[in-house]
C-alpha cells in the first residue's frame, strides 16, 4: 500500500515539474518587452545586440531571400542554409552588421548558430 502512495506522489511531482518547466521555458524573445531602460540609460544587456537608440522603421537590407527562414530555431539550419546568411554578412560593411542582426530579429529570423561566432567577432 505504501509503495502505491509513493508512486502516486512521485508521479504527481513529475507532472507538476513538467508543467512548470513548460510554462517558464521558451525563447527569450517570447518574454521580450519593449522597455528595458535602466535608471542610468545604459543598455540592459538582455540581448545579443543592443537595440537602444535604433529606429528600426526604415532599416532595409537586400536579403529578402532570408525571409523564408522566419520563425526557425537557430539550431535548425543546415550548413548550406547558414552559408546564405554568410553571403549576406560578408557583402556588407562592418558597421552595418549590428543593424542587420537587429533587422533579422525584427523580422523574426533567427541567426544560424553556425554564423553567430562570426557575427560576434565582427561586432567587437
Amino acid at each position: 500500500m505504501s509503495e502505491t502512495v509513493l508512486y502516486i506522489l512521485i508521479g504527481s511531482l513529475l507532472i507538476i515539474v513538467y508543467f512548470l518547466f513548460n510554462k517558464y521555458r521558451g525563447p527569450i524573445a517570447d518574454h521580450h518587452d519593449e522597455h528595458h531602460d535602466t535608471p542610468d540609460g545604459v543598455c540592459c544587456g538582455r540581448h545579443t545586440v543592443c537595440d537602444k537608440g535604433y529606429d528600426n522603421s526604415n532599416l532595409y537590407f537586400d536579403d529578402e531571400e532570408l525571409d523564408r527562414y522566419k520563425k526557425r530555431g537557430e539550431n535548425d539550419y543546415t550548413d548550406e542554409e547558414a552559408d546564405e546568411f554568410r553571403q549576406v554578412l560578408y557583402t556588407m560593411k562592418e558597421e552595418e552588421v549590428e543593424q542587420w542582426v537587429k533587422c533579422l530579429q525584427t523580422r523574426q529570423i533567427a541567426l544560424p548558430s553556425q554564423v553567430k561566432d562570426e557575427v560576434l567577432l565582427m561586432l567587437q
